[in-house]
């Protein structure tokens, strides 16, 4: 994060590796919960499994945020919880867009050489199972999903990280990020948003930027399920 949105008083008191672990371990463990609870879902209910994985996942990083909070740094101002200004904003809707197009070509190059995977079904499933269905994982897969994943992956683990340097900050948030997604595609779309999510996070040095950017890849990606 830049000098001129942090002091040096300030700096001292950003999260640390205990909320850094803290947090990443309780998401961990709600996270496994999560797939197990999915796991015991038939088939036949796939459309509300992938919107109970959504909606899950986001609460799951919200909890470890809190987790992460209550340990000693009791100011949400610390996790990125301020004000930014308008052009940072601006800049993450031309972020996400740009993420989002740079996905496809991923998807693309890497298809090319794998077989397609089903890691995505249950979501689009929801999405192409009418309005209400396609209104609600896109309220909590665009919503939800990302602030809880922003909230504990930049504001407790990149603010963490972000005193080592930026290559810590942004590249190791957004590889700690990506392997939490798995060993698919969804690994390198995930290590992109989070490049990209760490450094307008440590630029800018608010959550609000890096969650734009978030909500408008996840949001443009389900719109694209909806379309079959």
């Amino acid at each position: 994060m830049t000098a001129t949105t942090i002091s040096a008083v300030e700096q001292r008191k950003l999260p640390g590796w205990p909320e850094a672990l803290t947090g990443l371990a309780i998401y961990l463990v709600l996270i496994m919960l999560i797939g197990v609870a999915m796991l015991n879902m038939p088939d036949e209910q796939a459309a509300l499994r992938g919107i109970f994985g959504m909606a899950a996942n986001g609460v799951a990083g919200t909890l470890a945020l809190l987790a992460a909070f209550s340990i000693r740094i009791r100011d949400l101002r610390a996790f990125g919880f301020r004000a930014t200004e308008g052009r940072w904003l601006l800049i993450a809707v031309a972020m996400g867009l740009a993420a989002f197009i740079l996905s496809i070509l991923i998807e693309g190059i890497y298809f090319s050489f794998m077989p397609p995977e089903t890691t995505q079904d249950d979501f689009m499933a929801a999405a192409t199972s009418g309005p209400l269905a396609l209104f609600i994982i896109v309220t909590t897969g665009a919503l939800l999903t990302p602030f809880g994943e922003e909230v504990l992956f930049r504001g407790v683990i990149a603010s963490a990280l972000n005193k080592y340097g930026a290559w810590a900050g942004i590249l190791g948030s957004a590889t700690i990020f990506a392997a939490v997604h798995g060993p698919s595609v969804i690994f390198f779309n995930a290590l992109l948003v989070g490049i990209l999510t760490g450094f307008v996070f440590r630029k800018s040095g608010s959550l609000w930027p890096a969650l734009l950017i978030h909500v408008v890849f996840n949001g443009l990606w389900l719109l694209t399920y909806s379309l079959g």
